[in-house]
C-alpha cells in the first residue's frame, strides 16, 4: 500500500499497492497516472522452490532400502516412526507458539526467494500454503549463519622430501534468518556460503536492510564426532 497526492485535487489517497499504472480519484474522480521509480525490471529469483534430489539425500534414501531387504522392512519403519515422531513435535511447538501469540508460530523454512517487481517477497517452499509472503516495510534485518570446517592440508612433494602445510577453510551449507517486525519469522536454509552472500547482498541493495553474520566452526573431535563450534 502507497500513499499519494492527487495532482487535481491535492488530496492524500491510498493506492492497493505500489504497481505502476492509471488509477481513479475517489475524491475528485479525476485518473491519475502513478510511476514507482522503485519497480524492478524482472522479478528475481534465488535458490528454488525444493533442495530433496541431491546427492546426499539420493545416498540417504539408497542406504535405508538396501538395509530394510534384509530386515523385513524394519529400518524403514524404524524411519518412518522417527519421521512421525518429529513432525508431531514441530506441529505441538507451532501450537504453542500459536497459543502464546506469536505472529510467526510456524517459522517457515524454504529453499530460496522470489522477488517480485514490486519489490514483494515470497519464500520458495515446496507446499503452496507455505509459500510465506511479506513486503519491504515488513522486513526489519536479516542474519547468514554461516558454517565451516576449518582445515588444514600437507602437500608432500618426493622430489624435494618437504612438506608445505596451509590452511584452508571448507565451507559447509548455512542459513538465512528473517525478521520481520522485529520477529524471527522465517530461513532460507541449506545454502552454500557463496549463495548466502549473493542473496543477502541483493536484498541490502534493493531494501537496505540490516545485515549480521554469524559465522561458526564446526569442530570435529577426535573420537570422530562433529559438534558446533565458537564464532569465527
Amino acid at each position: 500500500m502507497v500513499r499519494i497526492l492527487c495532482p487535481f485535487c491535492d488530496q492524500e489517497i491510498e493506492l492497493d499497492n505500489d504497481l505502476s499504472g492509471e488509477y481513479l480519484c475517489e475524491m475528485c474522480d479525476e485518473t491519475l497516472l502513478y510511476e514507482n521509480k522503485d519497480l524492478l525490471e524482472k522479478p528475481i529469483v534465488l535458490g528454488k522452490h525444493s533442495n530433496f534430489l541431491t546427492v546426499q539425500n539420493i545416498a540417504s534414501w539408497l542406504v535405508v532400502i538396501l538395509l530394510s531387504i534384509p530386515t523385513f522392512g524394519i529400518i524403514a519403519l524404524i524411519v518412518a516412526l522417527g519421521f512421525v515422531i518429529a513432525e508431531v513435535a514441530d506441529r505441538r511447538e507451532i501450537q504453542r507458539r500459536a497459543i502464546s501469540g506469536h505472529p510467526y508460530p510456524e517459522k517457515i523454512s524454504a529453499y530460496g526467494i522470489r522477488i517480485d517487481v514490486n519489490k514483494r517477497m515470497k519464500l520458495l517452499h515446496w507446499r503452496e500454503k507455505k509459500q510465506l509472503e511479506f513486503y519491504p516495510n515488513e522486513l526489519t534485518s536479516i542474519k547468514h549463519e554461516q558454517r565451516y570446517y576449518a582445515g588444514r592440508f600437507k602437500l608432500f612433494t618426493s622430489i624435494l622430501k618437504r612438506s608445505w602445510e596451509f590452511t584452508s577453510d571448507k565451507e559447509s551449507k548455512g542459513s538465512i534468518k528473517i525478521f520481520l517486525n522485529g520477529t524471527y519469522a522465517a530461513s532460507i536454509i541449506d545454502l552454500t556460503t557463496k549463495k548466502g552472500v549473493e542473496i543477502c547482498r541483493v536484498m541490502q541493495n534493493l531494501y537496505g536492510v540490516p545485515h549480521s553474520v554469524d559465522r561458526q566452526v564446526i569442530v570435529v573431535r577426535s573420537d570422530g564426532g562433529d559438534g558446533g563450534g565458537g564464532g569465527g
